[in-house]
């Protein structure tokens, strides 16, 4: 009876602490650096000549700085906790693959939009001469992120529920033992 109680307790415990599970979404938007025409001979501002590939990797640092957070957040009315960047180069190619994670779809969607306009301006005067041109839009982009709440919830109480039961029965044939040996 006391293994019951106890099984019954565990399971209603993990029940509402997978109800209290924040899900996360994720908003992704590929950027790409291509020459600007006018910029001559592909030069940076300081005579060095910038090849394509140093400049996304240039790129991918200033996207990925911390200060482009704050006012991403507050673009996106989430609290900057509640907000993450990444800024990941697709190798050999001048492609930057940008995602933003938060609490909610268009909120992530916005954070992102917000971030791109935000760094635009110092990655094409860093990154040599070269423009940032967003590959599509991040609007509709915002999908959960990892297993849904629901998913997790479903499964826990299953989980639960087998302990549950997988108790009881243990209980109760450790009864029957007991009675018949009696």
């Amino acid at each position: 009876m006391v293994s019951a109680c106890i099984a019954t307790l565990a399971a209603a415990v993990t029940f509402i602490a997978l109800l209290s599970l924040a899900t996360s979404y994720r908003a992704t938007v590929e950027v790409i650096l291509v020459p600007n025409p006018a910029a001559s001979a592909q030069q940076t501002a300081d005579g060095t000549v910038l090849a394509p590939q140093q400049g996304v990797t240039a790129a991918a640092a200033v996207l990925n700085e911390p200060q482009w957070l704050a006012p991403s957040a507050a673009a996106a009315s989430v609290p900057s906790g509640a907000l993450t960047f990444a800024a990941a180069v697709v190798p050999t190619t001048p492609i930057v693959q940008l995602s933003a994670v938060t609490t909610s779809p268009r909120a992530a969607e916005i954070a992102l939009a917000a971030w791109v306009t935000n760094a635009t301006p110092l990655v094409e005067r860093l990154s040599g001469p070269y423009s940032l041109v967003t590959v599509g839009s991040p609007d509709g982009t915002g999908t959960v992120r990892g297993l849904a709440a629901s998913t997790i919830r479903s499964l826990g109480t299953g989980a639960a529920f087998l302990v549950v039961f997988a108790g009881s029965w243990f209980v109760l044939s450790r009864r029957r033992s007991r009675s018949t040996v009696v």
